[in-house]
């Protein structure tokens, strides 16, 4: 990962992982995989489930729908009280854990809108479809790759789905318009969800500070209500239910205020990249030339080895993007690999009677044979 940490990591509640996890990455945010917890809870509970059928509603309220830590701890209670629960054992261990499960605590933390594990255990069950307890290393590695291909060509396929077609708007807004041209498929769907629901919310401006404006939104159909916040000035927008923060897409309390102030543009700072059809775009343009490490500024033998694999890691970055993007049409992998064998060639010339370090071997060492390349 770069030296990177996550910023939230789901588990199932493994007590040795949570201990590895604090050690190993102590400034990521631990959150706790929602459907363990209601299997669990199913297991603990099996009575009150059976007895009293709007339990499992108070039990999920207390999960997903409070947004301020108050009013979290009096349902809590409230719940306790209704169902004669306050001195259930598992309950009270889970009320001690209560920062890694109930969203009061964890919406301000980026989890890309997940809430379980379902997605290692979705790739688990696609592993078990090409690997077998029975295979060999050497089956184990072959039938890897069949998997990590199949994965490549999928992706393969969704880049150009989002590439060459354009979604279509269930209603013609500009706003939703703009949401087409920059967002791929999937997420363009999940914020036209957003959008469908802010036309339905009710909006009640509550007061100005300055060029800060504050208004009440109150979906349809709910009784409770969002606090949203805009700033004039900035351009900023924040909402009490966090979804970006979250999620990384407006929520339609949020689209329901800009809509109303006639913007009708996603602002630009509410746009991650990461959902985009450019996310794929070469990290380059940020990082330009001259801030590579050089072979001018090692000063003995471990620097020069360091920046070898400081190039190698960046270069392999670089390669992967632009076979991903290649791979789309014949013309742009004829292209791409006019370019790479001519690129190879320019490059031996400039290695041809150089002095560079042979990573596995201590000493320097004079790289006169050219190096054989397969290009697929």
């Amino acid at each position: 990962m770069s030296g990177k940490q996550p910023e939230t990591i789901l588990t199932d509640q493994d007590a040795a992982m949570a201990k590895a996890l604090t050690m190993t990455w102590p400034n990521t945010c631990h959150r706790l995989c929602i459907w363990h917890i209601y299997q669990n809870a199913a297991m603990h509970l099996s009575s009150v489930f059976a007895h009293f059928p709007s339990f499992s509603k108070d039990f999920s309220s207390c999960i997903y729908d409070f947004e301020e830590e108050a009013e979290f701890l009096c349902a809590w209670e409230e719940m306790l009280d209704k169902y004669e629960l306050k001195t259930n054992e598992w309950l009270e261990r889970m009320f001690k854990l209560k920062e890694k499960w109930a969203l009061v605590y964890g919406r301000q933390s980026f989890c890309a809108d997940m809430t379980t594990t379902q997605r290692s255990e979705s790739m688990n069950s696609v592993l078990k479809r090409y690997v077998s307890y029975k295979h060999n290393l050497l089956q184990f590695f072959h039938h890897f790759d069949r998997l990590i291909d199949e994965r490549r060509y999928q992706e393969l396929k969704a880049d150009l789905r989002t590439c060459h077609s354009t979604p279509v708007a269930s209603f013609p807004v500009e706003i939703l318009k703009h949401a087409a041209s920059v967002y791929t498929l999937e997420v363009f769907e999940l914020f036209q969800d957003e959008l469908r629901k802010a036309y339905d919310s009710q909006i009640e401006l509550c007061g100005e500070i300055g060029g800060a404006f504050e208004y009440k939104i109150i979906p349809f159909r709910k009784h409770y209500q969002h606090t949203v916040m805009y700033d004039t000035s900035q351009g900023n927008v924040s909402c009490s239910c966090k979804k970006f923060e979250f999620a990384g897409v407006l929520c339609s309390h949020t689209l329901k205020v800009l809509s109303s102030r006639n913007i009708v543009k996603i602002p630009e700072l509410y746009i991650k990249k990461r959902w985009t059809k450019k996310a794929k775009k070469s990290v380059a343009e940020a990082q330009p030339l001259e801030d590579s490490v050089s072979s001018s500024q090692c000063v003995n033998e471990n620097e020069e080895k360091k920046m070898i694999g400081v190039h190698y890691k960046e270069l392999c970055s670089l390669y992967s993007q632009l076979v991903t993007r290649a791979s789309l049409t014949d013309e742009t992998f004829k292209f791409a690999k006019t370019g790479i064998l001519k690129m190879i060639e320019e490059v031996e010339i400039r290695l041809e009677n150089m002095t560079v370090v042979s990573p596995n071997v201590g000493s320097k060492s004079i790289m006169k044979k050219a190096l054989v390349y397969s290009i697929r």
